[in-house]
């Protein structure tokens, strides 16, 4: 769908509430909850991919902001797009069922939500944390929400889905597990090769 009347909008930046997840750390909890332990104790490096991955946002946002015309909560962007709006925004920060994030874009319609999340390529890791905004924007109001994974480089469509009943329940169940297993104190490694082969802390998670 493309937008017709258009007012961009940049979110304010508040920070994550005490108790939520981050949709960061939901999606690594998924790929393996050890090795989201280890992220969160040892944190990771910067790898030459993450770098330029960095600079095109800001780049994107960049220029979303030049053209921005409204400061606004999230919430007042939906309730502005359910009287008839449309409405663009970058970097849009969200809580909401527990989760938090950053959403790399949104486009609010009258009936509708499309969240962008721009990657170097298409990943499980990626979807989780689309469907995990998708989640989160639900207690702002919005019943249709469609998650797309684009390509940060040229912008090439890597995924869309719309976000239905059984994704929701996926979302919560993956945050039972997640408060769990925290409670818990106990972090199992997931043996899936490929995961295992590409994790920074392969060496010492043996």
């Amino acid at each position: 769908m493309q937008l017709q009347s258009v007012i961009y909008f940049v979110s304010p930046k508040k920070g994550k509430p005490a108790n939520a997840i981050t949709v960061t750390d939901l999606a690594d909890f998924y790929i393996c909850p050890r090795r989201f332990l280890y992220r969160k104790i040892f944190g990771q490096k910067l790898t030459s991919a993450m770098i330029h991955g960095a600079r095109q946002h800001a780049k994107k946002y960049n220029e979303h902001k030049e053209r921005a015309e409204k400061k606004m909560e999230l919430g007042l962007a939906v309730d502005l797009a359910l009287a008839g709006e449309e409405l663009v925004g970058r970097e849009v920060e969200i809580h909401g069922n527990g989760l938090y994030g950053v959403i790399d874009e949104i486009r609010l319609y009258p009936e509708e939500a499309v969240i962008i999340d721009y990657k170097a390529s298409l990943s499980e890791r990626g979807k989780i944390q689309t469907m995990a905004y998708a989640s989160a924007l639900r207690p702002y109001g919005v019943e249709n929400i469609t998650v797309k994974i684009v390509r940060t480089k040229d912008d090439e469509p890597l995924w869309e889905k719309r976000f239905d009943e059984n994704d929701f329940w996926f979302v919560e169940s993956l945050k039972q597990r997640f408060h769990a297993t925290v409670r818990a104190g106990t972090f199992p490694k997931k043996e899936h090769p490929e995961v295992c082969e590409t994790c920074p802390f392969r060496r010492i998670c043996s």
